[in-house]
């Protein structure tokens, strides 16, 4: 048990990381009824501003990272406003198509800005580790880990909450529920879809700093995995509610740090853990096409 469990805290950033990364597309999905494919690199742009900034210039590390998030938020807003407001009449595979071709403007950008060289290491939030037994395993949190767990509960809460008790989240919640009915009730979707969005940006680079802080790595799409992950926590956890692909998102980390837990009893579990815990996923889908907390969709005929 003590094993399972020091497993099982290994994943700690990761659930954090695609916790934050599903809450932003999540809420882009809802507002804007497309999935965000450049969620991933909006995120890595903003976590390179910050990257150079502390590393580079001799910025103060903090305040580096508040330059990476106004970055991202900022980077949400033109998407919405320079590009999809002007192609509203799009259909959702348009919108999809058209950030698909983001991606590949912003893994363009990124070199010419900050050259081709390996990019230095982010440092964590704060170095250490957290080491204690249970059951007679050594169960090590790293204190980056610990914290960034401590900014996605503040964060994540801090949304459910606007979104349950503010006119901002009520204004949200029709436009998500029908933007033509949101419309004819006085609110302005164009305000709406772009808080959303710049919130979306903001939330990105938030997880690729956590990301890049706990393992030392960034480039222009290392956030893919972990972008992939967030879309399949809202498949699984169902688009339909704003808590079901967080759930989700918690779900699939915690699933692959088990699966990988059998490697000390199978050799090699853990270099297929992702396509076991991707196929357990497929079943559930299939059982469940519209997500565990989904809700089904009557239509009239």
């Amino acid at each position: 048990m003590g094993a399972l469990f020091a497993t099982l805290a290994t994943s700690l950033l990761t659930i954090c990381v695609t916790v934050v990364a599903t809450m932003g597309i999540s809420l882009i999905f809802k507002t804007s009824t497309t999935t965000n494919f450049a969620q991933g690199s909006i995120a890595a742009l903003g976590c390179y501003f910050t990257t150079y900034l502390a590393c580079d210039a001799g910025w103060n590390f903090y305040l580096s990272i508040a330059v990476g998030l106004v970055v991202g938020i900022l980077f949400g807003l033109f998407v919405d406003a320079v590009i999809f407001r002007r192609g509203r009449q799009v259909n959702a595979i348009g919108k999809q198509i058209i950030t698909m071709g983001l991606v590949s403007i912003i893994i363009g950008i990124i070199p010419i800005i900050f050259g081709v060289q390996e990019a230095p290491k982010i440092p964590p939030f704060v170095e250490g580790n957290l080491i204690f037994e249970v059951g007679g395993s050594e169960v090590v949190f790293t204190y980056h880990a610990l914290i960034s767990a401590g900014i996605t509960i503040v964060v994540i809460a801090a949304i459910f909450l606007l979104l349950k008790f503010s006119k901002w989240g009520l204004a949200v919640r029709s436009t998500a529920s029908n933007e033509t009915t949101a419309e004819l009730m006085g609110v302005n979707t164009h305000v709406i879809t772009a808080a959303t969005w710049a919130i979306a940006g903001g939330l990105g680079v938030l997880a690729a700093i956590m990301l890049a802080g706990g393992t030392g790595q960034l480039t222009s799409t290392f956030m893919t995995r972990y972008q992939v992950n967030a879309f399949l926590a809202g498949i699984l956890g169902g688009f339909s509610t704003f808590y079901g692909p967080i759930i989700g998102a918690v779900i699939i980390p915690l699933a692959m740090s088990f699966v990988g837990f059998f490697d000390n009893f199978i050799d090699g579990v853990l270099n297929w853990n992702e396509v076991i815990v991707y196929m357990l996923l497929l079943v559930a889908i299939l059982i469940k096409p519209q997500g565990l907390f989904g809700k089904k969709v009557a239509k009239k005929v």
